[in-house]
């Protein structure tokens, strides 16, 4: 009878199991932000405020959503995310991420890095043998390399890429030559950047580019997995983000908004309608450094999992030592060149995949985060125990100071 009892007990736990995790994996009830000491008040200023930015048109929408202790304390959504079609925001809408598909790209290849498959100071020429003969452009002159890029160089920008986007005109051009856009894989896309110059010798100093496109082929080459399907199934399905793509499915067109520019002569302007753009055609290359859409609900889970040092609902997606390799600075190598290096404004360091901040360059590894180049947000606070992301479709944005005002906000809204 007893050993009836043990396998009937045994039966129901497994059974049991995948249905809790089913159950946790969507589990955003909110709570009253008081249950987690944080001011109901001062969060409805906040809402007031980014309301108030809709309804004079300088938005056609905003989402916001705060994590505090693992509760789910605030979501807000006002506005449209389609002023024409009159389709109002809400917690299905789909976004365009952009460059916050970075930090994902960046998880996804330390998964490999678990293991084993390369060392963070392996040349990439190793695995990319495309990148062995590098040249750094200096005053119209091409000079090779006198060290590899290394892997740690693409996750933390400071491998001599750009956007051809910089200071020297030259420099541009060879960006602009190359067509890199034209590229239909990221096997094509990575071989043409191959060829062209760096802005400066590999580790010696920071530039925002397109080193996490590279991860994203680097990615191929280890697993030997498309990027799509590889975070489909390391990432995006562990942690149930259902939604989030880099080719929209047709059933979900209609959840996609527009993107807006903001004129001061003629207030909003569509710049990308929402059922007939580049998300929503057939997607061959997979940009790794900009390429995802993705909810707000799917972003939390990701962050949820970031914030819990790589477990969320029993799903480990990176072990916590990991973790905290990444939330590293990383910069210390380049220090010894620069004294002061150009990083996004407020941001003290880089770790791998992530800016990260403190109150001083000792203190790092306390919050972290990216944004993407239509206005998306997030930032992960582990002093406080806070993830929070800020969802909106415009570029440009900076004029808004919607970053700096979100954080302050919530910063305020902590009672002490």
């Amino acid at each position: 009878m007893k050993e009836i009892k043990s396998i009937i007990v045994a039966i129901l736990f497994t059974i049991l199991i995948p249905v809790t995790l089913i159950a946790q994996s969507d589990n955003f009830d909110l709570v009253k932000p008081e249950l987690v000491d944080v001011s109901s008040d001062s969060l409805k200023k906040m809402n007031a405020h980014f309301h108030r930015l809709v309804d004079e048109k300088q938005l056609a929408g905003i989402q916001t959503a705060i994590l505090r202790k693992g509760k789910l304390i605030q979501f807000d959504s006002y506005g449209f995310s389609d002023i024409e079609e009159n389709r109002l925001l809400n917690e299905q809408s789909i976004f365009r991420i952009f460059s916050m598909t970075k930090p994902i790209v960046s998880v996804a290849l330390m998964q490999l890095f678990e293991e084993d498959k390369f060392k963070l100071t392996d040349p990439l020429y190793k695995f990319i043998p495309e990148f062995k003969e590098m040249f750094v452009y200096s005053d119209t002159t091409l000079i090779p390399v006198q060290q590899p890029i290394r892997i740690v160089d693409l996750l933390t920008h400071t491998s001599g890429f750009n956007y051809g986007r910089t200071r020297n005109s030259a420099l541009n051009q060879f960006y602009y030559n190359a067509n890199l856009n034209t590229s239909k894989t990221n096997k094509e896309f990575v071989e043409k950047l191959s060829k062209l110059p760096l802005q400066f010798e590999p580790g010696t100093n920071w530039q925002y580019g397109l080193s996490t496109n590279i991860c994203g082929y680097l990615i191929e080459v280890l697993s030997g997995k498309s990027l799509d399907v590889y975070l489909k199934e390391n990432i995006f399905t562990p942690l149930g983000m259902n939604d989030t793509h880099f080719q929209l499915p047709k059933e979900k067109i209609n959840r996609f908004g527009a993107g807006y520019r903001w004129q001061e002569e003629t207030g909003l302007v569509v710049v990308e309608n929402s059922r007939d753009n580049r998300f929503v055609q057939e997607v061959t290359l997979m940009n790794a450094g900009g390429g995802l859409v993705s909810t707000t609900y799917d972003y939390l889970r990701f962050c949820g999992m970031l914030l819990n040092k790589g477990q969320y609902n029993n799903i480990q997606i990176l072990k916590p030592k990991t973790i905290d390799l990444m939330l590293t600075d990383h910069l210390e190598g380049v220090r010894k060149y620069h004294e002061r290096i150009r990083l996004p404004r407020g941001e003290a360091g880089f770790g791998l995949g992530f800016a990260i901040r403190g109150n001083s360059i000792d203190a790092l590894q306390q919050v972290y985060g990216w944004g993407g180049a239509a206005g998306t947000y997030f930032k992960i606070d582990l002093e406080h125990e806070l993830a929070y992301i800020l969802m909106i479709q415009l570029s440009p944005y900076r004029h808004l100071n919607l970053r700096q005002l979100y954080q302050d906000y919530i910063n305020s809204a902590l009672i002490k």
